[in-house]
């Protein structure tokens, strides 16, 4: 151990020069024979024409725009905003540079180059160089192209990449590798003649590992096409990078060996090595996955994170650790026993035994696999993963219940920190039946937000959406109802065959009969599993709200069959078979849909069913919004299902019992869009939450009155400033004397900054309503000023005296400051500040001179 600066930058510096180096001779045609061995999906014609293609301009622009600002740069340190910025001027030389790398193989001397920050990993003994995390920095010109690449190989990779990874690709997402993991434990739970093993593979460094050359040859082999293996084969070639240790840059390191971490293109390259291993797994039939029927259960993998199922372990993992090594002496795959583990089901102990002794795989009964606790049993997925998270996240919040923050800043942490851990439970483990541990966690929530104290908005208003006048903050109940009907879309979809297979194993009718026709009364097993209990209890909830009319995606056919394993695949649904006549829905000729049914007795077996439907339902031309936004529909289901059952929970709500107070206040009624406004548009003016807290304090009444703190405590209701008339609300704020002179006096100074005349009215200082007379230009810097007169009013909430208008304008001119330092951070130009405040600039100059300066503010000017 050392704590020399110069000798802790040599051991981080020994170690990367190890772990980079490629120690393997080159096996140039052991490769060439193992590849042609391993049969791998070849790309087609098309395919490799949209590799090939030259890059366009318009992919380079689009590129540079998908650049998020705020990142690190390269080694250059030109940024992700230089380009942005630029990119008019950049577009044509970086498009001329990259097709002459695709051309040429000859890529710029900056771009093999990297800086690496290392940062230390959660939980481990720092004093080991090997548990830092390396983090690359390349040159963000380098990014664009790797990025262009990486584009158009997804196209490309989504349909030659076997459907058991997971990994890197859209529409593929990391549930589905728990929710197989979990049906095959719960299938073999019922299944006791079938001794089985779950293999939780780890291997070492496995990005970090890849041979360069395999990797090339693996393209060529697949037939990618020249231009698109030159851009490959320009980035794996003399690569090197200096690491950055305590803010102090090394020397150069040789990179020789794994895929470019922090390179777009890197785990589209890694999943693909690590494909022609998977395809060898699958193929070798002396490894017996998990069997339903003619279906196999053998491998999920998410990226490295690779599982395997299989039945007679000791032979297939004998066949597995063989394939594993033949790839690894050629791909740079390193298999760490001792992190690899395994679950098995069905086997004594005596056989338990010989199974690690055979294999050195060491038996657990629980694993952590992408962030889920698995087990042996089912039954305990509950207490292993939401028990912890939840003890977790209750320390969390009594630990930040002790800052100072804000409503708003508490409910953000809610969002940002609460709703991430249990929503990830929510997506990959929907288990929890009925609601009562929801209305616990609310609770503790609720606490938390409210510090302890009597909450002053109601917690269903806090959980509307900001465009509603709510604070957005996560129902976790809601979140769980839209994860599970995300689940459910499986069942009404009915083309996952695999999955619907083993999730169903012992079901007795078809998916759609427990959805549509209930079922499961009589079926009372159908709910005697982890996933479909908890699932079907959801969908009960919300059958009729979501699908008032008959379903297009409901298959009468299948509604009615008996269940067997590997059903047919393809299931005609309503929205195939119906179309309207005379102004009636009826089932389309025998003719036109014979495809879709077995023969003429199920054909009159689908009429009758559908006109027993219209009896009890109408069909409509119009699909629900759960077909056209969920089942439809593969991307931010999660969010769309949310937002769904939010409005349906809110729809009572819609006037909410503050407007109404409002109303009586003001003596007159406010539109609806005129509130909707407010919430959409208005309140977006900055970016600063505690300028947005007082308008939504505002709305909701939210300071206590004397009137009102008259009726908790039996204390004086009279106003605190006139001490003469009831302190109500509407008083304190606008009616009392005092206050009236104070909103007059800002009223004069709005005029002479605006230099025009408006109606003083009583929503547009209060709440932020302004109507016409107000011109558009002038509504920023409108709601800014009637901001800061609330505020300054509300800091003196209690006291007898009123703020002053110097003291008004000193607040306005710190959110003049607050409102240039936000548009610098967010890359906004100066003239639209200057077009913003120009007035107020000018308001000051003209009345005080120099009595009140804005630091930096007329550097923008």
């Amino acid at each position: 151990m050392t704590t020399e600066p110069k000798e802790i930058r040599r051991a981080f510096v020994d170690f990367y020069k190890q772990l980079y180096k490629n120690k393997e001779r080159s096996n140039k045609k052991k490769i060439e024979r193992y590849l042609k061995e391993k049969v791998m999906r070849k790309i087609s014609l098309a395919q490799k024409e949209l590799l090939d293609a030259p890059i366009s301009k318009e992919e380079v622009e689009e590129a540079i725009k998908e650049l998020k600002r705020g990142k690190a740069p390269g080694p250059d340190g030109f940024t992700a905003s230089y380009y942005k910025e630029m990119k008019d001027i950049l577009i044509d030389p970086l498009t001329k540079v990259m097709n002459n790398i695709l051309k040429e193989k000859d890529m710029p001397g900056t771009w093999r180059e990297a800086f690496i920050v290392v940062i230390p990993k959660q939980d481990s003994d720092l004093t080991q160089v090997k548990n830092y995390r390396p983090i690359s920095l390349l040159n963000t010109d380098y990014k664009i192209f790797a990025g262009i690449l990486a584009k158009r190989l997804k196209k490309i990779l989504i349909k030659i990449i076997h459907k058991d990874q997971e990994g890197f690709l859209p529409g593929r997402q990391i549930r589905n590798n728990i929710r197989n993991i979990v049906n095959i434990i719960e299938f073999l739970s019922e299944r006791y003649d079938k001794p089985a093993s779950l293999i939780f593979v780890d291997a070492e460094k496995a990005f970090d590992n890849v041979i360069w050359e395999f990797m090339i040859k693996n393209l060529e082999v697949m037939e990618v096409g020249q231009k698109f293996l030159n851009g490959i084969q320009a980035i794996y070639t003399d690569q090197k990078a200096r690491l950055i240790v305590n803010n102090v840059i090394t020397e150069e390191l040789k990179i020789g060996k794994g895929t470019r971490q922090g390179c777009p293109l890197s785990p589209l390259l890694f999943i693909v090595v690590l494909e022609v291993l998977l395809n060898a797994i699958r193929q070798n039939k002396q490894i017996k996955g998990v069997t339903l029927g003619v279906n196999e259960y053998k491998i999920k993998a998410y990226a490295d994170d690779v599982v395997l199922t299989v039945e007679e372990p000791i032979d297939s993992i004998k066949e597995i650790l063989n394939e594993m090594e033949q790839f690894g002496k050629l791909a740079g795959f390193r298999l760490n026993k001792r992190k690899t583990k395994m679950i098995v089901k069905n086997m004594d102990r005596d056989k338990m035994e010989l199974l690690q002794q055979r294999t050195e795989i060491e038996i657990v009964k629980k694993i952590k696999y992408l962030g889920i606790w698995l087990s042996d049993k089912n039954i305990d997925l509950y207490q292993y993963n939401y028990v912890p998270v939840w003890k977790g996240v209750k320390r969390d919040l009594e630990s930040w219940a002790r800052l100072k923050l804000s409503l708003w800043g508490r409910i953000e942490t809610v969002k940002m920190m609460v709703l991430p851990k249990l929503l990830y439970l929510f997506q990959t483990i929907p288990i929890i039946k009925g609601i009562k541990i929801f209305k616990e966690w609310q609770k503790v929530i609720t606490r938390y937000v409210w510090e302890g104290k009597k909450p002053r908005i109601k917690f269903k208003f806090l959980t509307d959406i900001k465009e509603r006048g709510g604070f957005s903050l996560p129902d976790m109940r809601i979140y769980y109802e839209a994860a599970c009907l995300c689940w459910i879309k499986e069942w009404a979809k009915l083309e996952n065959k695999e999955l619907l297979d083993l999730e169903g194993v012992n079901n007795r009718y078809g998916w759609h009969a427990y959805l549509w026709s209930d079922k499961k009364k009589v079926h009372k097993g159908f709910t005697n599993h982890i996933f479909r209990g908890a699932l079907i209890e959801v969908w009960d909830r919300y059958k009729n709200i979501l699908e008032p009319n008959i379903p297009h995606w409901l298959s009468p056919l299948e509604m009615k069959c008996i269940k067997t394993i590997n059903m047919r695949g393809k299931w005609g649904n309503y929205g195939e078979m119906v179309f309207k006549e005379g102004g009636k829905w009826k089932i389309k000729p025998y003719e036109q849909i014979k495809a879709l049914t077995y023969d003429w007795l199920n054909y009159f077996q689908i009429n009758e069913m559908f006109k027993k439907e219209l009896k009890e339902r109408s069909y409509e031309d119009k699909e629900s919004i759960f077909q056209k936004e969920i089942i439809n529909n593969e991307y931010k289901n999660l969010s769309k299902m949310y937002k769904i059952l939010l409005e349906w929970h809110m729809k009572d709500v819609e006037m909410k019992p503050v407007m109404e107070k409002w109303t009586k206040d003001l003596g007159y009624n406010i539109k609806v869009e005129e509130w909707e406004r407010l919430w959409k548009e208005n309140i977006k003016f900055t970016a600063c939450t505690l300028l947005k807290e007082n308008m939504i304090k505002m709305f909701y009444r939210w300071y206590l009155s004397p009137s009102k703190l008259a009726k908790m405590y039996k204390v004086d209701n009279k106003c605190w400033k006139c001490k003469s008339k009831e302190g109500t609300f509407f008083h304190q704020w606008w009616e009392c004397g005092k206050v009236r002179s104070f909103w007059e006096e800002v009223y004069n100074e709005l005029k002479k900054i605006l230099k025009y005349t408006f109606v003083k009215k009583p929503e547009a200082f209060l709440l932020g309503i302004i109507g016409k007379d107000v011109r558009r230009k002038d509504q920023k810097l409108f709601q800014y000023a009637v901001t800061a007169a609330r505020i300054v009013l509300a800091q003196k909430w209690k006291l007898e005296e009123i703020p002053t208008v110097e003291e008004w304008r000193t607040k306005l001119t710190e959110y003049a400051e607050l409102d240039r330092l936000t548009g610098k951070i967010r890359y906004t130009k100066d003239q639209k500040f200057i077009k913003d405040w120009e007035k107020f600039v000018c308001y000051l100059e003209s009345n005080y001179g120099v009595k009140i300066t804005l630091a930096g503010f007329k550097e923008a000017l």
